[in-house]
């Protein structure tokens, strides 16, 4: 958890930060200073330490700027879609009887539909850019919320507390939100962390694909995919950005596995 935290805090201090850490304007080009390889290769200089591209423009400050880019996927899909599936699942297990089946329906409706099919197809017809792709992977990912929240709530719902709360007279929005919702955040957290690697991946295969983040915004899957074509002669355009969205993703699967034991109701005192 130590090192997926320290990862994932530096990530987002960079990405907040850029402006002033960046060293060059990440969409400056000169075409006179295309391909320079990065400072530890003999052609390399400091003053672009991790290269230019095919546009002559600075890795490192492409780099910078692209976790913002990334993070910003992240977070927001992550959000859409937890707001949906954490409300669906929450209301299936607690009411049950015809709320579970109709949520039940649109979850198994929802899980015959593969995501990235489904994001080529609508990204294709509305266009690319950082607004739909965010969207689109808000409205695609929300399945596992619902499925995990349904279960939690159908276990807590049966619990003495929850009986307790009921009984002396608790509204059914005050039981949900003062019973239910802190005995469910800990599972909440782990699937929001793993729904942000994974939106930042799904992105990362639409920029590469052309058809998520478009140009010139610095994404790291579509730096991937402009360094393609050189892979065999300058492999450091792919290695790079690709690199940091492996850490990235590690690091947040890390950081959620070690706050869901923290969070978890059998580690409280």
């Amino acid at each position: 958890m130590i090192i997926g935290s320290v990862i994932v805090i530096t990530v987002i201090a960079i990405a907040l930060l850029a402006p002033l850490m960046a060293p060059h304007d990440p969409y400056h080009q000169d075409l006179m200073r295309r391909l320079v390889p990065p400072v530890w290769d003999s052609r390399g200089s400091w003053e672009h330490i991790l290269g230019t591209d095919h546009l002559g423009r600075d890795y490192l400050s492409r780099l910078i700027y692209g976790a913002r880019i990334s993070l910003l996927i992240g977070i927001g899909a992550a959000v859409i879609s937890g707001i949906i599936g954490t409300f669906m699942g929450v209301m299936a297990g607690y009411f049950g009887g015809r709320v579970d089946m109709v949520v039940t329906f649109l979850i198994t409706v929802r899980l015959s539909m593969p995501v990235v099919l489904v994001a080529l197809a609508v990204v294709a017809i509305v266009g690319g850019s950082l607004q739909v792709v965010v969207t689109v992977l808000g409205l695609l990912l929300w399945d596992r919320f619902a499925v995990v929240m349904r279960s939690s709530t159908l276990q807590i719902r049966s619990m003495d507390y929850v009986a307790a709360a009921r009984a002396v007279g608790c509204s059914t929005s005050r039981v949900l939100i003062a019973e239910v919702m802190p005995n469910v955040v800990n599972n909440l957290i782990v699937i929001t962390t793993i729904e942000i690697a994974h939106a930042i991946i799904l992105e990362a295969a639409l920029s590469f694909l052309g058809l998520g983040v478009q140009p010139p915004l610095p994404s790291w899957g579509l730096m991937v995919s402009e360094g393609k074509d050189m892979m065999l002669f300058e492999p450091w355009l792919i290695t790079i950005p690709g690199v940091a969205l492996f850490m990235l993703v590690l690091a947040i699967n890390l950081m959620g596995d070690g706050v869901r034991d923290i969070t978890a109701p059998e580690n409280r005192n």
